[in-house]
């Protein structure tokens, strides 16, 4: 459950090389929709384009830490992925744009997501707030997208919380500038869970062939 690296690399992502484009230019190159997931094997914060180091997070204990500070593709908030988070990719045709079609991918993906945390013992699971997935009014999942213009491809990208370590956002992140209306003030530890305290019924590789299985018939 280890990122592939790409061979060959291919020119649909422009600029400089950012978190997971192996995977996307991988992705791109392949039948549609591609998907691939893999656990997250270090800690590491990872934030979109808008990022302000200052207002997001701790930077003085990352680097006291040694924690890597990675930019994605795609909008969203700053995030700390880390063992026991699921990185989920799917790669897509773009057929629209606009804000209205990117909710579609999202609503799109999600659901196949949630329909697969059902068959793995997460009967409540639901969308949240724009592209999140929360369990009980709490967060267990956010997500990214990209819309790549040549090849006119989506790129979503999203850290499903699994059994992670919920203490390290608190430690790395500050309050978000942004919220969700359903986080209501909370702070990272009150308003995130994972599916473990949820009552997951799977192990991390059974529910990997679930989510992978689910998202390619569904998409």
């Amino acid at each position: 459950m280890k990122s592939p690296k790409c061979v060959d690399v291919i020119n649909t992502l422009p600029g400089r090389q950012r978190k997971n484009d192996d995977i996307f230019a991988h992705g791109a190159a392949g039948e549609k929709p591609f998907v691939y997931l893999y656990e997250q094997q270090y800690v590491e914060v990872v934030h979109g384009p808008s990022f302000v180091a200052g207002e997001e997070l701790f930077a003085d204990h990352c680097e006291a830490d040694g924690v890597p500070i990675a930019e994605r593709r795609g909008g969203g908030g700053t995030v700390v992925l880390s063992p026991g988070t699921l990185v989920i990719i799917v790669v897509g045709e773009r057929r629209d744009g606009g804000r209205d079609w990117a909710h579609g991918v999202f609503h799109r993906v999600n659901g196949a997501i949630i329909a697969a945390l059902r068959r793995a013992g997460i009967g409540d699971a639901v969308e949240a707030g724009i592209s999140d997935i929360a369990v009980g009014g709490r967060k267990v999942l956010g997500s990214s997208l990209y819309m790549g213009a040549r090849p006119p491809l989506f790129y979503y990208q999203s850290s499903l919380m699994v059994s992670n370590d919920l203490g390290l956002m608190d430690r790395y992140l500050r309050h978000p500038p942004k919220e969700p209306e359903y986080r209501e003030g909370r702070a990272h530890g009150e308003f995130c869970t994972t599916l473990l305290e949820c009552g997951l019924t799977v192990g991390m590789e059974e529910l990997v062939g679930l989510m992978e299985a689910g998202l390619k018939r569904e998409l």
